[in-house]
């Protein structure tokens, strides 16, 4: 059950009832992570992860997801899937994290 981040009511509309807020927009901020290339996936099966996590993450109210690719084949299909997924709209922004070439720092649609 979703609740609406303005008011606290506890919804199951795209709108919120008491504020008339739009629930589909709200974001709490937060930053999510999930591993996709660490437990001996194939490209073809980390890339399956990976959209099914970002699918689930939208359905949550993260701003951001921390995806940790390695530095291997899997950082550059990855990389290339969100980059696309960015040009067409379906994230905001991706970037690989300063610190640490292993992880992809996606900030999704609230």
């Amino acid at each position: 059950m979703k609740y609406c981040l303005q008011c606290g009511m506890t919804i199951s509309a795209p709108r919120c009832p008491k504020c008339d807020g739009l629930i589909a927009q709200q974001t709490d901020g937060s930053t999510v992570q999930f591993d996709i290339a660490h437990q001996g996936e194939t490209v073809r099966e980390a890339l399956a992860n990976l959209e099914r996590w970002l699918d689930e993450a939208r359905r949550e109210l993260p701003r951001f997801v921390r995806v940790i690719v390695g530095t291997g084949r899997i950082r550059g299909e990855a990389l290339a899937w969100l980059q696309d997924a960015e040009f067409r709209g379906d994230v905001i922004r991706v970037e690989t994290a300063e610190n640490n070439r292993g992880q992809i720092i996606v900030q999704i649609k609230p």
